[in-house]
């Protein structure tokens, strides 16, 4: 077995076999504290970006029609069992739309051997380099929201990169753009942040990668 498929299995495994805890846990996402993420943080610190930049979603005003995420794989081609966004949703009507978070102190960063990992100091963007990756899987246990896929076709990492390429010609991401209900909206971490939270019942903490992306839940 090829290190790629031991990596994407053991993954697998560990998700089916995780305890499902709150809101957002219930919908399918499970911490793995892998590599101690708290302390790899602490460490090896990335320089501090001049402006983040990051997405925030209304969950009142989702009208689950996953257009977001249709729309991100039509334009990027991923593979349906590694979704650079996935709306989750569960029994109670719960839904939250995400993707890579582009976290202020992104733990795939830090434990990538290869460096194929860049935070741009223009937006704060974390990009990946695909053609640097080795398949290693490292970020794929460091991530706290599952945010790395390894494609089975390359044996290479992928996952969102926020429509970079788009807004550096002037547009925006796709996936902001094809809401129709502007449940799902980008901009300034500073602004964005008194609009909404970083913490979420179910989720991480924040205090793990600072994710930049805020979220404000739909009123009971």
């Amino acid at each position: 077995m090829s290190p790629n498929k031991r990596v994407s299995l053991s993954r697998r495994n560990l998700i089916k076999g995780g305890i499902l805890l709150g809101t957002v846990a219930a919908i399918g996402i499970m911490p793995i504290k892998v590599l101690k993420a708290e302390e790899t943080v602490k460490e090896n610190t990335t320089a501090k970006t001049k402006k983040q930049i990051g997405f925030s979603y209304d969950e009142g005003k989702c009208i689950k029609c996953e257009s977001c995420v249709r729309i991100c794989q039509e334009t990027y081609q991923w593979e349906s069992d590694s979704p650079w966004r996935r709306l989750l949703k569960n029994d109670k009507g719960n839904s939250l739309s995400m993707s890579c978070n582009h976290c202020a102190d992104p733990a795939c960063a830090k434990v990538c051997p290869v460096k194929a990992y860049t935070k741009r100091d223009s937006d704060g963007i974390v990009i990946h380099d695909s053609t640097k990756c080795v398949g290693c899987g490292y970020c794929l246990y460091a991530c706290p929201y599952h945010a790395p896929h390894i494609q089975k076709k390359t044996g290479a990492v992928s996952k969102c990169h926020f429509c970079y390429n788009l807004q550096d010609t002037g547009s925006g991401p796709r996936c902001v753009g094809v809401c129709p209900t502007k449940a799902l909206t980008m901009g300034d971490m500073k602004e964005l942040s008194q609009k909404g939270s970083l913490e979420y019942k179910g989720l991480p903490s924040s205090k793990i990668t600072n994710p930049s992306m805020i979220i404000i839940p739909k009123e009971k």
